[in-house]
């Protein structure tokens, strides 16, 4: 637990465009991109919030199962048959 708060504590980064780099901001959420724990991290954090959309009683099923909610990788789509279903599962 100690290697991962050290690991994500405390980050910056900075911007490259075009050879011109911004100042150093600190980076306050997310996973680090190519790192070997990152997938991991990422699906305890997504399923928590597809387990939340869900549970919301809104979006498509397809007989008893939800399928308001299809993520693939690090993309989701959320599929709602009404426009007030969807800004629901949004403010999830």
């Amino acid at each position: 637990m100690r290697v991962l708060i050290q690991t994500y504590t405390g980050q910056q980064a900075r911007v490259s465009w075009v050879g011109v780099f911004s100042d150093y901001f600190c980076v306050l959420n997310g996973v680090k991109q190519g790192g070997v724990l990152s997938p991991v991290l990422f699906c305890v954090y997504i399923d928590e919030l597809l387990l939340k959309l869900s549970a919301a009683g809104v979006g498509c099923y397809m007989g008893s199962t939800f399928v308001g909610a299809i993520a693939y990788a690090d993309d989701i789509v959320l599929i709602c048959p009404t426009p007030s279903a969807l800004r629901l599962l949004l403010k999830l």
